[in-house]
Formats: C-alpha cells, structure tokens, sequence
C-alpha cells in the first residue's frame, strides 16, 4: 500500500500540472485545483471514517477504494475539460484516503505496539523509495508519449499491483477487526461518556498544538506538487525536475525510517529537533537552487525534514492518544491538515500566477516549518503521559 498507493497516487500528482496546463491552455493554479478538490474529499472521507471505523470490513473497503482509484485515473485519460477532472479527483479524494493515508498506521498499530515508531518509518521509507521509482517513470511516459499514457498507465498498476495486496491485509493479529480485541482497548461506554471523552480530547492542549502542527506541516507540504513546476521555472527540463523529486522521495525515505528508530530508541525531542533543522536547511537552500546539482541537494533535505509530518506526528498522535482515541484522534487531525494542504496547493499555485516563481512559497514554507517543529516538540517534552479524560476513562 505505502509503496504503490502512496507514490503512484499522491506522489506523482505534480507531474502533470504542466503537460495538462499546456494542453487545455488553463492556468497552472486551475490545474492544481484537481489535487485541492481532491484532498478536500478526503478530508470529508476521513471525518466519516473517525465515526464508523470500528464498523469498516477492511478487505471489501479496500478493494472497493482501491478499484474506484483505479478506474478515476483511466477516466482521467480520456478527459477533454477540467471538470472532468475535477469529478474523477472528488471520487478518488473520497476513496484514496482509506487504504493509503488512513489503514496503515492503525494497522501498524495493532500489530506492531511496542516498536510503533521503527515500522511506522520502514512503511515511511517503502512509500519514499516508490515515489523515487515512479516519479522518473512517470514523468518519461508523459515526456514520451503524453500525459494521457501516463494515467492510462498509472490506473492499470493500480490494478494489476495494488488490489492483490488487499486480499493479504488481516486487521489485527487475531484477525478480527473490533475495537474490543484491539491493544489497548477500553471497555464500552455509554454514548454521553464517550461524546464527553471526545470533546475532552478534542480540547486538550496537546491535540491542539498537534493539530496545528499538521495545519503548518500541510501549508508547507502544499508546494510538493509542485516541485516539477519548481524546477521548470528554474531552467530544468520536466526530466531533469523529476530528479529533483525523485531526490525529495529519496530523502523522505533516508529520514522516515531514521527518525522512526530514533523515535523508539532516544528522547523524542532530540529526534524531533534534529530532523527539523536538516529540514529547515532544505527549504532554506531550495530558495538558492539556481542549477540542477543545488536543486537535488536541496530537495533531499527537504524530503529528510518530510518526515515531521508523515512519522513525527501520528508517533506523537498515537502517544498521547493511545488505544481507540488514536484512529479518532489520527482521522481528525488528519481531516484537518488534508482541508489545509488542498487550500494550499492552489495557494502556490496562485502564488506563481501572480510573481512568476515559487520564491516567496518557499520564503514563508521557512517560517512555518520552524513554527510547526516547535509545537511537535513541546508536545514531546510536555505530554510523556498519554490522554486521559478527567473521570479516568
């Protein structure tokens, strides 16, 4: 799932902002709505999921997201206006979140409790190393043979690759997929306890300065889309602006599975801190990346400091929210930040329309790295203990 979905799904999605703007004679921003609406369904799928999870067949929800993927993507390269792909986005933004952004760290989990953070980065790293296979794959049919062939290609590995890998997936090690059996469960409550369980934790100090952690993390994270459009403006050919990304990925698959180990093996703030400041070091350099050598380097720090967002942060989720609370707690959170980086994504987008470059994206991605690394790290420092609501549920 990590190293298919997540690469030939979100991954590759900057790939095509300029082959299609180019194409349908649209604007750049226009173009990069397709990933807004997209994440902003997800958002939607996600609230639902933190509702009726413990009700959810993994297999039949898998397969049934998975083919729906699929298909959208065939749809895609067949489309002739940009709101067919603004319809077939929707539909895979309401069914691409379950199996790829949601499922694997609960599952990991369950099966994993006591070494959460090690193969939560070793997941990290497969969906990095995916996205380094992929990017140049995909970015050479669309150079070759069009963007059309690619999400003609792309929809066919999502179904010859992808919807095997479901029918192998068992829930918990007891393979059954109920909140009772699961590691760490807690007994059941009557409605009104659970309703003011979760609005104790929705307010708790430590899921607000998470929540706007992800907030900050996704406003920065907004800009990967458009790392190819990054390395166009600065005189790279689309091949060339693939490498860029392919070394974001690389990056991003060195420091989730570093940062993973770390996190189970020393204090979580020093990891934390460590890998921010690689992370603001890439943002910072990107600004400089005036030749294909500067942009690479600059691009693997930047994927290294990734991996705040995609580990550093459901580790801490599922540390201060352990048990039940941790799907609630990871789907709301992560509703939150899918609403934020679908904004954000056009924002840049509009960004480059209006300046003619991504420098003053990148100037203010700077800040708010710095700002979200400092909330997942008071968090670190000041939450060793996990949720509890004031009646000790």
């Amino acid at each position: 799932m990590s190293f298919i979905g997540f690469a030939l799904i979100t991954n590759t999605s900057g790939l095509y902002f300029d082959a299609i703007s180019r194409d349908l004679h649209v604007g750049r921003a226009k173009v990069s709505l397709t990933v807004s609406i997209r994440l902003i369904c997800s958002a939607i799928s996600m609230a639902v999921f933190s509702r009726f999870s413990h009700r959810i067949r993994l297999r039949p929800t898998l397969i049934g997201c998975i083919g729906i993927c699929a298909v959208g993507f065939l749809l895609c390269s067949r489309a002739y206006a940009l709101w067919q792909f603004y319809l077939a986005f929707a539909v895979m933004g309401l069914a691409y979140v379950i199996p790829i952004t949601l499922m694997p760290p609960i599952l990991l989990a369950a099966w994993f409790p006591t070494h959460f953070g090690t193969v939560l980065g070793i997941t990290g790293c497969l969906s990095g190393l995916g996205g380094a296979i992929f990017n140049p794959l995909i970015s050479h049919v669309i150079a070759s043979y069009g963007w059309r062939s690619a999400y003609l290609l792309t929809g066919v590995m999502l179904m010859v690759l992808l919807l095997p890998c479901s029918y192998l997936l068992k829930p918990y090690p007891h393979g059954k997929l109920d909140t009772a059996s699961a590691p760490n469960a807690k007994p059941a409550h009557d409605t009104r306890t659970k309703s003011g369980h979760l609005i104790g934790m929705l307010r708790s100090p430590a899921f607000l300065l998470l929540s706007a952690a992800m907030i900050l993390l996704q406003i920065v994270s907004g800009i990967n889309q458009h790392i190819p459009a990054y390395g166009i403006s600065i005189g790279l050919t689309l091949t060339q602006a693939a490498w860029v990304v392919t070394a974001r990925m690389i990056g991003a698959s060195v420091g989730k599975l570093a940062i993973g180990s770390a996190l189970d093996r020393v204090r979580p703030q020093f990891a934390i801190t460590l890998f921010a400041a690689i992370g603001t070091t890439g943002w910072f350099s990107l600004l400089f990346g005036a030749n294909l050598e500067a942009a690479i380097t600059a691009s693997f720090l930047v994927g290294i400091g990734q991996c705040l967002l995609m580990i550093a942060l459901p580790w801490s989720i599922r540390r201060v929210f352990p048990g039940d609370d941790y799907a609630r707690a990871l789907s709301v959170i992560n509703a939150t930040g899918q609403l934020t980086v679908a904004i954000a994504t056009t924002v840049h987008g509009l960004i480059f329309d209006m300046t003619g470059g991504y420098g003053a994206s990148l100037t203010l991605n700077v800040l708010l790295y710095v700002l979200a690394a400092i909330a997942i790290i008071t968090v670190a420092h000041g939450h060793t203990q996990s949720f509890r609501h004031p009646n000790g549920d």
